[in-house]
């Protein structure tokens, strides 16, 4: 249910809870021609949940297939990152993108117990991490949720205000994020052609995602993936240690061992007709990767391989 809609902003996200970069004066006459964003909450009809959708319009005409679209988990951290990459006089094609935020009513980039729930299937406590407070209670087990209302609510209400091109739908998501990002993939290839996982948390839930992944590569053994479909999977090298006690470290250290996004990619490399790409960030942690895997999202959706 549409709850409301805000004023079209200029792309300044001063609204979106983050820091933007330092803004220069314009004319009146560049300003006119600014990429807009645009900012609405839904409430999800399974859950009655309340979600923020970022909507940011092409100045451009639309292609004669309608304008292919970019879809981000963390929507008001991500946004903000990706326009920063596009800029105010993006090169061509980049400025034909439509870029969407999936994000949450907040005043903060990430809202770090409502992800928990949305991105992850239901998951015993023995495999959930501390939380970073200590005491929060981390919930799981609604990404099935989630998938119905992106799919059903967050599509949708795009496609209302936008002449979109269905065949070119991207999904971008970090950690959690890519995690989700590689289940929809597994379960429901057909709702995106292009998927972002960077640095997908393998680990969650005993490495659960490996079944998911198992039928997936079954299915797919002879009669391959849809046409156009795109994978690719970014990693980070550099390990950043949470202050832990000793036990719980350890115990985290436990949760985290296992595959990795590169030992995934390695197995989907089999899969017939898709165009996968692996992309590892040695010098970068799990957390400052992440602009520039959204980066490299905009450029992997027009069909260019990370460097």
């Amino acid at each position: 249910m549409l709850r409301f809609a805000t004023t079209v902003l200029l792309v300044a996200f001063s609204g979106f809870g983050v820091q933007a970069a330092p803004v220069e004066i314009v004319t009146a006459e560049a300003v006119k021609e600014a990429r807009k964003v645009e900012s609405f909450d839904l409430r999800a009809d399974r859950t009655g949940l309340d979600y923020r959708v970022f909507l940011v319009r092409p100045v451009e005409p639309p292609p004669p297939g309608g304008y292919p679209v970019i879809y981000l988990l963390d929507g008001n951290a991500t946004v903000p990152m990706m326009e920063t990459v596009i800029g105010p006089n993006p090169p061509d094609p980049y400025g034909s993108a439509v870029i969407v935020g999936i994000g949450y009513p907040i005043d903060g980039p990430f809202d770090v117990l409502r992800r928990y729930r949305d991105l992850t299937p239901p998951t015993p406590p023995e495999f959930i991490p501390p939380s970073r407070d200590g005491a929060s209670v981390i919930e799981t087990g609604g990404r099935d949720d989630f998938l119905a209302f992106v799919e059903t609510q967050v599509i949708p209400a795009v496609e209302t205000r936008l002449p979109i091109d269905r065949q070119r739908r991207t999904l971008f998501g970090h950690s959690l994020g890519g995690l989700f990002s590689l289940y929809v993939l597994y379960t429901r290839g057909d709702l995106f052609q292009t998927y972002v996982a960077a640095d997908p948390a393998i680990w969650w839930n005993g490495q659960g995602i490996l079944k998911e992944q198992a039928a997936f590569l079954d299915r797919t053994a002879r009669a391959g993936v849809a046409p156009g479909t795109a994978l690719l999977i970014e990693t980070s090298g550099k390990l950043v240690e949470r202050p832990l006690p000793p036990t719980e470290a350890e115990r985290l250290k436990r949760l985290r061992a296992g595959q990795t996004g590169r030992e995934v990619a390695a197995t989907l490399a089999t899969v017939p007709g898709l165009r996968l790409a692996f992309h590892d960030f040695v010098e970068e942690s799990h957390g400052s990767m992440l602009p520039l895997a959204v980066a490299d999202a905009l450029r992997f959706a027009f069909g260019r391989t990370p460097d």
